[in-house]
């Protein structure tokens, strides 16, 4: 296709056919290879292996824990929520499970009375059991119909919650309603001691990494950022520099809050009052990726603290090729889940060390941030594989990652604008999804099997 026009209409469009050709059978020249040829060397302890997410990854990975738990050790959840949470309906997904449609209201400047009435998130203690309640009884009717895994291989899992203070997308309900679902001794019943919920980090909707500038030896350390878009776009990678967001939040309150954050202390200005302190005051040095993997792993893990990584150590893999395995139309499976071309995986070095064991993660990007990076279309595409702050701690850990990708897709069935995992169902990847049926979880879940060296770790159902 790099051929010049002046070379003939015949010859462009003969070779336009045989690319559609090559694409409908799956394959092309410049395919990724696959992740059996990626993975090759590698040994997976099979009792070892995670998941996490934030935002629509955030709903996945706990969806994906529910319906595998028997083979998953621990999730880590970044404003997600509770398992069927939308009920199978798109409606329920953006003013029940998130603030979509209120944000978009208020984004067209209309009436915020109006726009709030489509805030349908818990907001109550009353509402949060009871949207608690809800998802664990689906949970509960797809375990009986054998859809799922028993309930019962929850209660050894390893969580780690988190909500930052100023999420607009996903409500604190909605989290507090997935903390219920793990922790209630009527529910899922996870052991006292094995969740951690962080509720109150004065955040946005993002992954939170780097330091808040803390002395030495108390800090996670530095980190690259995203690349900053060119041109700018209103492109957002929901990646965020901890120190960043700290000058921020310090401009827009006009102070500079000791750790006490006493009123009237800052350069010249007047801080926020009592109530509103929290804004302002000393923040605590966070890295999510960190503190998810320290939780599932324990704090024995990370004794190699994290290393440098370079971006070529992390790897492109065909995920089509995983995805034919479900259909005589590999193409037309992978259009009808929304799935990319191509995944992503970190293994370190000493992962392919003979004799060598290692865990295995798994991390569900957010909307906005999987398939192609291209800023053009106001998508962030995969700077979550090499910006989220996993792979540091994986070279220094022993941990292989696995970034599993969705195309965004606007233009054809599914329509799939931003790039999300499927968490909702309706006019998506339909019934089943949040089960061992749902299209999704059936492509990673063999993503996983292939990893552990072919093994039928997690069962697939057939077609």
């Amino acid at each position: 296709m790099s051929r010049k026009c002046d070379q003939g209409g015949l010859r462009v469009r003969f070779g336009a056919t045989l690319l559609l050709a090559a694409v409908a059978l799956g394959g092309s020249a410049a395919a990724a290879p696959a992740l059996e040829d990626v993975a090759r060397g590698v040994t997976i302890d099979s009792s070892r292996v995670s998941v996490s997410g934030i935002s629509s990854g955030g709903f996945m990975a706990h969806q994906f824990h529910v319906v595998h738990s028997e083979h998953i050790m621990g999730a880590g959840i970044v404003a997600g929520g509770p398992y069927y949470c939308a009920h199978g309906k798109i409606l329920d997904a953006v003013t029940r499970c998130s603030q979509f449609v209120m944000l978009d209201c208020l984004a067209l400047k209309l009436d915020p009375k109006l726009c709030g009435r489509t805030d349908l998130a818990p907001k109550n203690r009353k509402q949060v059991e009871r949207a608690a309640r809800a998802s664990f009884d689906e949970a509960r009717k797809q375990e009986t119909a054998g859809k799922i895994s028993p309930l019962a291989k929850l209660q050894d899992a390893k969580i780690y919650l988190f909500s930052g203070a100023y999420d607009e997308i996903v409500p604190h309900g909605v989290m507090d309603a997935l903390f219920h679902f793990y922790a209630d001794p009527d529910k899922a019943a996870v052991r006292q001691g094995n969740i951690d919920y962080n509720g109150t980090f004065p955040a946005r909707h993002t992954m939170v990494r780097d330091s808040f500038a803390k002395p030495a030896g108390s800090v996670v350390g530095n980190c690259a950022l995203p690349p900053t878009p060119s041109p700018p776009s209103d492109s957002n990678a929901y990646i965020d520099d901890c120190q960043a967001v700290a000058t921020m939040h310090e401009a827009r309150n006009h102070c500079r809050c000791p750790p006490a954050a006493t009123p009237g202390a800052g350069s010249g200005a007047t801080c926020p009052p009592a109530d509103k302190l929290a804004v302002c005051k000393d923040l605590k040095d966070v890295d999510l990726a960190g503190a998810i993997i320290e939780r599932i792993y324990g704090p024995q893990t990370l004794q190699g603290g994290r290393q440098p990584v370079d971006e070529s150590e992390l790897q492109a893999f065909d995920q089509r090729q995983v995805f034919g395995l479900f259909s005589n139309i590999p193409y037309n499976a992978l259009q009808n889940a929304s799935m990319a071309r191509e995944g992503y995986v970190f293994i370190p070095a000493s992962c392919k060390q003979e004799g060598r064991q290692c865990a295995l993660h798994v991390a569900f990007h957010g909307c906005r941030q999987g398939g192609m990076t291209d800023y053009r279309s106001g998508h962030t595409g995969n700077l979550f594989a090499k910006y989220a702050g996993y792979n540091e701690w994986a070279k220094a850990n022993g941990i292989v990652v696995l970034y599993p990708q969705i195309q965004a897709r606007s233009a054809s069935v599914p329509l799939n604008p931003r790039g999300c995992w499927d968490w909702w169902g309706q006019n998506y990847t339909h019934t089943g999804y949040h089960t061992r049926d749902g299209k999704q979880i059936k492509a990673v879940a063999q993503m996983i099997n292939i990893l552990a060296g072919g093994q039928e770790l997690l069962r697939i159902p057939p077609e």
